[in-house]
């Protein structure tokens, strides 16, 4: 489960979260379930399969609310990468008070 939607993964590895499929690919799932991403491997399509999950999921909202502040951290795959999916983070980023888990 992401939140409150379930994961369907089949034999393959492709993922189906509310009706909508995505290939798993190795790149996705490294961003889907590591804490320490290794950028190099990850590409643009990537990066844009794993915003559309976020945003599928109310996953990058605070309490999982749409509409909500975004869930900020300190972590390397936040600043790495999920802070440049949405924009209105730039000026939240450096602020300690977003300090909230992933």
């Amino acid at each position: 489960m992401i939140v409150d939607s379930a994961i369907l993964v089949d034999t393959d590895s492709d993922i189906t979260i509310k009706g909508q499929e995505f290939r798993g690919t190795k790149e996705l799932w490294e961003l889907l379930t590591r804490k320490n991403v290794i950028r190099k491997l990850i590409n643009t399509n990537e990066l844009k399969k794993c915003k559309k999950i976020l945003v599928l999921t109310n996953a990058h909202f605070a309490n999982y609310q749409p509409g909500g502040d975004i869930q900020v951290t300190r972590g390397p795959k936040f600043h790495e990468n999920i802070s440049h999916f949405f924009h209105r983070l730039s000026s939240e980023v450096s602020n300690p008070h977003y300090d909230v888990g992933w």
